[in-house]
C-alpha cells in the first residue's frame, strides 16, 4: 500500500488552468511551503506518520469548568462553549498594516485576496498549516501568531476553545453573518456562533473516471463496496484521513454512528480496511484532485468538494464529463470555519476579513478558485455552476440542505476514544 502521509489536510484545487494556476498561487504565496511541497518532502523523508494520541490529548487542557474535560457539541447535545475573554468593543476602526492568515494551501482565491487588500488598503500575508493537530501545537506553543484561521472543523474546536486560543467575536463587525445558512447561524458544536462563522460545506464520496467506471457500479446497493474492488487494484486512492476513512469503513459495515467508542466496533473497521488494502493495495494520500484528472487513477474516497475541482485540473482538450461522482445515501457532511485567535493583533480587520468571505459575491468568486461550496444562503446550484463552470457530470458532488441536514456529523472525540481511532488507523496504515 502506498502511503504519503497521515492528516487532515484541507481542500485545494482552483478552476484556472494549470498555468494559469501556478502564476496565481506563485503571485500570492512567493515562495511560502505548500502543501503538496510538504506532501512531496513527507513521501522521501518517511514522515507522515499518525499524530500520536498523547499528542492530541496535549490540545485539550482546561475546558473553563475547572474538570479539564474538552467541551464537545453534537447534533443531539449542542453546546454553549465556555467564554474566554470578551469580544472586543463596539465602533473601532480597522488596523492598518499587514493580516496575518493561517489556511490550507490553496483554500482562498488570489483574487479574493487581492480584493480585501485593495477595499481596506492593507496587506494579508498567508502562512500554510498542513494538518489540524500540528496547527494546534503550534498556536498553543506560538509557532504560528495568526489575525484569521480559515479551515478549522469542529473536531477541532473543543480542543482551540479548552487552550483557550480564540476570541469571542463581535458579530456587530460581520453583517454579512445573516447571508449563513440558517442551520449553521446557531451550530450544534458553538450555540449562538460565539467564536466561529462557516466557510464551506462538503460532503464524502467517491469521485471516478467515467471513461473507466460506468455509474451503474455504485447503484447496485453496495456503491461504497467499490472501494473493496479488486478490480480497481492499484488504481484506487482512499483520504489520508483517519476519520474519514474509518467511518468509510464504519458506514459500509452498517455503522452510523462515525463518532463511536465501542472499540469492538471500530476493531471490526479496521478488519474491514485490512481486506481494502489486501484487495486494492490503495493510495493513502489527499492527491486525488491532481492525480484522477492526471489519468493515474480511476477511482477514490474523497471529499466532495475535490470533486468540484477536479475538472480544472485535466489536460488541455480532455473533456471535464469524464470526472464523475456519486453521493452515497448515508455519508458525512460537514463545514469548515473561520475564526479569530485570542492573540489577534488586528481584530477588527480580522472581523472584517470574515466579513468579505461572507458576502455572496465573494464567497463565489473564491468559489471560482477553491470549488468548495460557500455556507452561505441564497447561492443557486444556477449561481455556483455560472461562478465555476463545473460539468454535468460532478454535479452530485454539490451539496444541497437536505443532504446536508440528513448527512452524518463528526465531532471532538475525548482523548481515549481518539487514541482508539488512532489505533486502529495504524493498524490499516502499517501494512
Amino acid at each position: 500500500m502506498e502511503r504519503h502521509r497521515a492528516g487532515h489536510p484541507r481542500k485545494q484545487a482552483p478552476f484556472l488552468g494549470g498555468d494559469q494556476f501556478v502564476e496565481a498561487r506563485h503571485a500570492r504565496y512567493g515562495s511560502t511551503v505548500r502543501r503538496r511541497d510538504f506532501l512531496r518532502r513527507a513521501a522521501v523523508t518517511g514522515t507522515g506518520l499518525a499524530i500520536a494520541p498523547s499528542v492530541l490529548a496535549a490540545c485539550g487542557g482546561d475546558s473553563g469548568d475547572g474538570d479539564g474535560s474538552l467541551s464537545i457539541g453534537t447534533p443531539d447535545a449542542p453546546v454553549t462553549l465556555p467564554t474566554v475573554g470578551e469580544a472586543i468593543a463596539d465602533g473601532l476602526s480597522p488596523e492598518s498594516g499587514t493580516l496575518e492568515l493561517l489556511n490550507w494551501a490553496d483554500y482562498a482565491n488570489p483574487e479574493s485576496l487581492a480584493a480585501f487588500e485593495a477595499a481596506l488598503g492593507v496587506k494579508v500575508n498567508v502562512t500554510i498549516y498542513d494538518n489540524e493537530e500540528a496547527a494546534l501545537l503550534k498556536l498553543r506553543n506560538g509557532t504560528f501568531a495568526p489575525d484569521v484561521i480559515m479551515g478549522m472543523t469542529d473536531t477541532a474546536l473543543a480542543r482551540l476553545v479548552a487552550a483557550e486560543l480564540l476570541q469571542p467575536l463581535n458579530k456587530g463587525y460581520i453583517p454579512n453573518f445573516s447571508n449563513v445558512i440558517v442551520g449553521l447561524q446557531n451550530p450544534y458544536y458553538d450555540l449562538g456562533a460565539q467564536y466561529t462563522v462557516p466557510y464551506v460545506i462538503y460532503g464524502n464520496g467517491i469521485v471516478y473516471r467515467t471513461d473507466v467506471i460506468d455509474r451503474s457500479r455504485f447503484t447496485d446497493g453496495d456503491g461504497l463496496g467499490a472501494m473493496w474492488d479488486a478490480t480497481y487494484a492499484g488504481r484506487l486512492a482512499v483520504l489520508d484521513s483517519y476519520r474519514d476513512t474509518i467511518s468509510m469503513a464504519l458506514i459500509r459495515d452498517g455503522i452510523t454512528d462515525v463518532n463511536t467508542g465501542d472499540e469492538a466496533v471500530l476493531r471490526a473497521a479496521g478488519d474491514s480496511l485490512r481486506a481494502l488494502r489486501e484487495a486494492t493495495n490503495p493510495k493513502v494520500d489527499i492527491l486525488s484532485y491532481q492525480e484522477l484528472p492526471a489519468g493515474n487513477r480511476d477511482i477514490a474516497f474523497t471529499w466532495a468538494g475535490d470533486a468540484l475541482s477536479m475538472p480544472g485540473y485535466l489536460p488541455e482538450g480532455v473533456d471535464p464529463n469524464v470526472i464523475g461522482f456519486w453521493w452515497p445515501p448515508t455519508t458525512v457532511t460537514a463545514n469548515d470555519f473561520m475564526c479569530i485567535p485570542r492573540t489577534s493583533s488586528k481584530p477588527v480587520l480580522a472581523h472584517a476579513f470574515i466579513n468579505f468571505f461572507s458576502d455572496r459575491d465573494e464567497a463565489l468568486r473564491n468559489a471560482s478558485f477553491v470549488g468548495y461550496q460557500p455556507a452561505l444562503q441564497g447561492i443557486s446550484i444556477d449561481d455556483y455552476r455560472a461562478a465555476t463552470g463545473i460539468p454535468e457530470s460532478v454535479l452530485d458532488a454539490l451539496v444541497t440542505p437536505e443532504r446536508y441536514e440528513s448527512g452524518l456529523r463528526m465531532y471532538s472525540l475525548e482523548p481515549a476514544v481518539d487514541a482508539l481511532w488512532n489505533d486502529v488507523w495504524a493498524g490499516f496504515t502499517a501494512g
